[in-house]
C-alpha cells in the first residue's frame, strides 16, 4: 500500500527468490532460513562449538555457511535496492544493514499482541493459540537476528526514525503516516 501510495517498488517477496538463484538452491530453503529462530539444540552446541571446537557436528558449517550465505545476499540486495532509489524495503532489518542513511526513513511498524493475533488468526484461518504461537515463534527469530548479526534489539526505537502503531491507526492510516514521513523528509533535504 505505502509503495503504491509513493509510486516506489516494493522489495520484499522476490528476495527469497533472488537470493535461491544467487546461490543456486531452491526457493523453499532459503524460505526456511526466513523467520526461523535455532531450536534449544542447535543454539547450545553453537555456544559449545565456540568454546569447543571438536564438538561441532559435521553439518553444523554447511547449515552456517548457508545462512552466511544468506545474510549476505540479502543484504546486497538490500543495498542495491536502496542505491537504486525510490523503494520501499520491507523487513529483514534493512534498517540495519543500511543505517542511519540520510536519504531514508527507518520505520518500525507494531501493533498489541491482541491485535497482531486477531490479523493472524484472519489471514491464515487458524485459532488464537496457533496464531500467537506463530507470532512468539516469528517475534523471536527476529530478536535472535538483530541480536546475533547486529548486535542490536530487534525494534529498539533509537533504530528508526519513526513507529506506527497500525492498532491505532489502521492499515491505511498507518501507510498514509508513513507516506507523509517520507514527503517530508524529502522536502526537508
Amino acid at each position: 500500500m505505502l509503495a503504491g501510495q509513493l509510486a516506489y517498488r516494493l522489495v520484499d517477496e522476490e528476495l527469497p527468490r533472488l537470493v535461491a538463484t544467487r546461490l543456486g538452491v531452491p526457493t523453499d530453503i532459503v524460505e526456511s532460513i526466513e523467520n526461523r529462530a535455532p531450536g534449544f539444540g542447535e543454539r547450545l552446541l553453537a555456544n559449545l562449538s565456540h568454546a569447543v571446537p571438536e564438538m561441532t557436528p559435521p553439518a553444523a558449517p554447511a547449515a552456517d555457511e548457508l545462512d552466511g550465505a544468506y545474510r549476505r545476499e540479502v543484504e546486497r540486495l538490500i543495498r542495491a535496492a536502496a542505491a537504486g532509489g525510490d523503494a520501499v524495503i520491507l523487513g529483514r532489518l534493512g534498517s540495519a544493514v543500511l543505517g542511519a542513511r540520510r536519504d531514508l526513513v527507518r520505520v518500525f511498524v507494531y501493533a498489541p499482541l491482541p491485535w497482531r493475533i486477531a490479523n493472524v488468526q484472519a489471514s491464515l484461518g487458524c485459532a488464537a493459540h496457533r496464531a500467537r504461537s506463530e507470532i512468539a515463534r516469528i517475534d523471536e527469530a527476529r530478536r535472535m537476528y538483530a541480536r546475533e548479526h547486529y548486535r542490536m534489539a530487534w525494534g529498539e526505537l533509537r533504530n528508526y526514525d519513526l513507529s506506527v502503531d497500525t492498532a491505532r491507526y489502521g492499515v491505511d492510516g498507518a501507510a498514509d503516516i508513513i507516506a507523509a514521513a517520507v514527503r517530508a523528509a524529502q522536502s526537508a533535504a
